[in-house]
Order: C-alpha cells, then sequence, then structure tokens
C-alpha cells in the first residue's frame, strides 16, 4: 500500500528517537481537501495519537495526510548544513496544491 524509502543521507541525519512525520496543511478555503504536505523529524514520544505508521520505515503521517500518500511512491531525502538539517521528498505536489 505504501511505498515509502528512506535514503541513506535520512537514516543517517535521523537521530535514534526520531521519525520521519508527514502533515497537511490545508489551504483551500472552500474544499477542505486543498492542501500540501511537510515534512519534518519529529520525536517518537512526540508523535501525535491519531498517526499512523507508512509501511516498515520510520515514516508516519496523520489521517488526511495518509489517505493522500496511499499508493504513490515517496523517496525522502536529506541534506545537511552545519546542525541544520532539511529533510525533503519527491512528491510533485510539495510547493503547490494537491486535490
Amino acid at each position: 500500500m505504501f511505498s515509502i524509502t528512506l535514503t541513506a543521507a535520512a537514516r543517517d541525519a535521523l537521530r535514534p528517537d526520531e521519525v520521519i512525520f508527514f502533515d497537511w496543511h490545508g489551504i483551500g478555503v472552500c474544499c477542505a481537501h486543498d492542501g500540501e504536505f511537510s515534512v519534518r523529524p519529529v520525536r517518537r514520544a512526540k508523535l501525535p495519537r491519531r498517526a499512523r505508521q507508512l509501511g516498515d520505515d520510520p515514516a508516519f503521517a496523520l489521517p488526511v495526510a495518509w489517505m493522500h500518500l496511499a499508493g504513490q511512491a515517496v523517496t525522502i531525502d536529506c541534506r545537511t548544513w552545519g546542525r541544520w538539517r532539511r529533510f525533503t521528498t519527491d512528491l510533485p505536489c510539495l510547493g503547490g496544491t494537491v486535490r
């Protein structure tokens, strides 16, 4: 159902108590399903109760984001700059809306 892949850089950048978290930000005024994803590391203890795991990798999403990710192949990468980490995906919808 889910094909979530973490690159070696993304796995190395995650701390032992962290997972990748997909969040859904609704931006539509007239349609509740318009929005975009954000991807960030979150400590397991801070995951929202409603978060669901995506496949076998340490990736979780809220139900609304989970619904949009079902059936998609997603690769998660990380770029570091000093102590800063930036997790990115190859989703075509980042930076735009998804319906």
